[in-house]
């Protein structure tokens, strides 16, 4: 976690930037409470009194009817590689100009705390989400390896037993994503508990929803759409791709992989939600995507060469890629881009010309869709 992270823990929501506006992307590993360490009063201050990254909390007692010790306290914390410094305002509720100057030309962020927040609770509450933050860093490990890699079966058991979660035997997934999705994503995490047996788990820019049942009949779609319901998580604002019913030993990087290419799918097509197993041939795109992207977007950017040329109308790209994600339905891709029929017509017969002049309209559509339809995969995932 990061200053920044510290920030946003329930009991520091309160508190006040007052000068290192910069520097709240530093580390931080640690919380740690300053007394009297940098009273000239004490004699037996050491380099090691206050381990690097860590945010120091004082309520400043040291420098109390002694404001000059507090340049050189933070000089010292500075010099000492902590984090930042958080303060109680009952000694000093605004700090020396002097002070304030010099943390922020360094960087050295210094908050003031909102309340009475007590620094035990403060130090708990830090340590909590740290540990937090490294077991989601630690599954986000895992789901990418189950994503990405073809790993033997020996291994996937293996890597479930890793996970250390009362798996049952089928697993069922749902891949969610949206704009709005980081906002909501503690409001998940939280309710984690609640799966009997399940995970909940970030990849890229979607969040998986993980259940595993005994019975392949279980109505996971059902239940997950009500327990988000239940806990005021506004559906519509996501996309859903939902997976098959997998044996949860040796099927769950399958299921992980067909919730997520369902809702990339979901996307391009605008849809709320999408089966994998309705994609039908694009799952061949799919896999030829997933196992070899060069291959594929040469394809692309061959076919497709006349369109995305510097010089070539815009409005030819993006009506054929309205015109397959509406399915070839004229009249929809006239409504998305606020013309006539017959404009679309006549951009999609330039679009022929341009790309294959000879083929009839069977092998035209089958091509493009093809093309436009993996420009488009191409076009979510590269940002990720």
């Amino acid at each position: 976690m990061n200053v920044e992270n510290f920030l946003q823990l329930p009991i520091t929501k309160e508190f006040t930037v007052v000068a290192g506006h910069s520097g709240l992307h530093k580390a931080v590993h640690n919380v740690e409470i300053l007394d009297f360490e940098f009273s000239p009063d004490i004699h037996h201050v050491r380099d090691t009194i206050f381990t690097p990254n860590s945010v120091v909390l004082s309520s400043l007692l040291f420098a109390k009817q002694k404001p000059e010790y507090l340049l050189n306290a933070v000089k010292s914390l500075i010099e000492l590689g902590a984090s930042a410094l958080a303060y109680k305002p009952v000694i000093y509720k605004d700090l020396p100009e002097e002070v304030l100057a010099y943390a922020e030309e360094r960087n050295f962020p210094i908050l003031r705390f909102g309340g009475d927040e007590f620094f035990e609770k403060i130090i708990l509450e830090t340590m909590a989400y740290a540990k937090t933050q490294d077991y989601s860093f630690f599954l986000e490990t895992i789901v990418r390896r189950l994503m990405e890699e073809d790993l033997p079966e020996e291994q996937l058991k293996s890597i479930l037993q890793q996970i250390d979660r009362p798996f049952d035997k089928y697993v069922f997934v749902a891949s969610l994503r949206g704009r709005g999705l980081s906002d909501w994503q503690q409001n998940f995490l939280s309710m984690e508990p609640l799966l009997k047996s399940g995970l909940i788990c970030s990849y890229k820019q979607s969040l998986f929803i993980i259940i595993t049942h005994p019975s392949q009949q279980f109505q996971a779609e059902r239940f997950i759409h009500e327990w988000l319901t239940l806990s005021a998580i506004p559906t519509e604002a996501f996309t859903f791709g939902y997976s098959n019913w997998y044996d949860t030993q040796t099927g769950i990087s399958t299921a992980l992989r067909e919730a997520f290419f369902a809702s990339v799918f979901a996307e391009i097509d605008k849809a709320p939600s999408c089966h994998y197993k309705s994609l039908a041939s694009d799952r061949l795109l799919i896999e030829l995507y997933r196992k070899n992207p060069i291959f594929a977007m040469d394809y692309v950017t061959s076919f497709l060469a006349p369109l995305l040329d510097d010089k070539a109308d815009p409005d030819l790209l993006e009506t054929a890629k309205t015109y397959i994600t509406k399915k070839g339905n004229i009249k929809e891709v006239a409504v998305d881009h606020y013309c006539h029929p017959n404009t679309v017509r006549y951009r999609m017969a330039k679009i022929r010309q341009l790309v294959v002049p000879v083929d009839n309209d069977y092998v035209f559509y089958e091509r493009l869709a093809a093309a436009v339809k993996l420009y488009l995969l191409h076009s979510k995932l590269s940002d990720e």
